[in-house]
């Protein structure tokens, strides 16, 4: 009975959250109440107080849920990260971002815009910042372990390494938030261009 009490529950969780995505995409953080999220999601908003105390809360649980399936997914690379270090990072970064661009690009704004805000922001924040150093912490073991394996320069940091690709990453997520015309493809593409270069280095080939 415990089992089947515990997949109700969650169940009523994912709808509610689910919900409260979908308006927030459209109608915006703060144009959106709890009872709207409450009729969205066919349950009381008492119900829907008891799962989660405030708009903030169900930003939160959102960001934590997708955070669960990026680590799940990318846990996967790297069972089976291969011989190639480009690839692989590039299979890894593909794994945040398909996650990430699932979600309405108005979403993230939300998100984004709602951990700069006086009010909870700092709580959004923090978690924003603890999703980002879970998938710093899986990139990082990645590079270690080709580096372990000679296939990194070993006077290079794992760290350093995770760092700045992490960052390419970012940056370009927040062209994709910001341009109308830069797509998930362009995204992608993108992303894997500069991971090559990162990789390959800036400077031309030198005979010396």
């Amino acid at each position: 009975m415990t089992g089947l009490r515990d997949r109700k529950k969650q169940a009523v969780r994912k709808r509610i959250i689910d919900a409260a995505t979908s308006l927030f995409s459209v109608r915006g953080l703060a144009d959106t109440t709890m009872d709207d999220v409450a009729d969205a999601a066919e349950v009381s908003v008492a119900t829907v107080y008891n799962y989660f105390g405030n708009k903030t809360a169900l930003l939160l649980a959102a960001v934590a849920d997708d955070t669960d399936e990026m680590i799940e997914r990318g846990a996967a690379v790297l069972a089976r990260p291969g011989t190639n270090p480009i690839k692989a990072v590039r299979r890894l970064l593909h794994v945040y971002v398909d996650e990430l661009t699932a979600w309405q690009p108005a979403l993230l704004r939300e998100v984004l815009s709602a951990s700069f805000q006086r009010v909870g922001g700092t709580e959004l924040t923090a978690q924003l910042v603890q999703m980002d150093q879970r998938l710093i912490d899986q990139l990082n073991v990645l590079l270690t372990g080709f580096r372990e394996r000679g296939r990194m320069r070993p006077d290079v940091e794992p760290l350093d390494a995770t760092m700045l690709l992490f960052s390419t990453m970012v940056t370009q997520l927040f062209m994709y938030l910001a341009l109308e015309d830069f797509d998930k493809t362009m995204l992608a593409e993108q992303i894997d261009r500069q991971v090559d270069i990162a990789f390959l280095g800036l400077a031309p080939p030198t005979t010396e």
